[in-house]
């Protein structure tokens, strides 16, 4: 069950990635770089959410930054599959460092316990997609809201 799980977290956090390196304007945000995924903890809240705890290796060559109000849709084959959210993550300048991200998920209405299972046992992201939502400031103070649709998570894993 765990194997199956990460499967799902692991959806989650391509989605993260995004924001994390979704950063637009600057042309120095592209070396930004995800470097490593990892579930540190997890634990259920009842039987359709989970709080998890993940090991997130970024390269940052550039400014520190900001991510805030993290949020999305994870979609499957395009009906929605489970609501995400992350905590706030401040990246500091120019380091290669591991971040603790605490974030949660929990099932759509329409999909069963049993039915994220079967579909994480597949052990591919071919089929999900993501609607995200996070706020990304420097810490001079500008910043501004990401918004992405339909983010193709297995293209995003290649």
């Amino acid at each position: 069950m765990r194997k199956h799980l990460s499967r799902i977290i692991l959806a989650v956090l391509a989605a993260v990635s995004v924001a994390l390196t979704g950063c637009g304007g600057v042309k120095k945000v592209k070396d930004i770089k995800i470097t490593s995924v990892g579930v540190e903890s997890y634990s259920f809240s009842g039987l359709r959410s989970i709080n998890a705890v993940l090991a997130l290796g970024i390269d940052n060559p550039t400014f520190a930054f900001t991510v805030t109000d993290l949020n999305g849709v994870l979609k499957y084959k395009g009906e929605d599959f489970a609501v995400y959210s992350a905590d706030t993550i401040n990246v500091d300048k120019k380091c290669v460092k591991v971040y603790d991200l605490p974030c949660s998920a929990t099932l759509s209405q329409s999909v069963s316990l049993m039915q994220a299972l079967q579909i994480a046992k597949n052990n591919s992201l071919e089929g999900f997609t993501t609607d995200l939502e996070a706020k990304v400031k420097l810490r001079s103070g500008a910043g501004t809201t990401l918004r992405f649709k339909d983010l193709d998570l297995q293209q995003m894993s290649e």
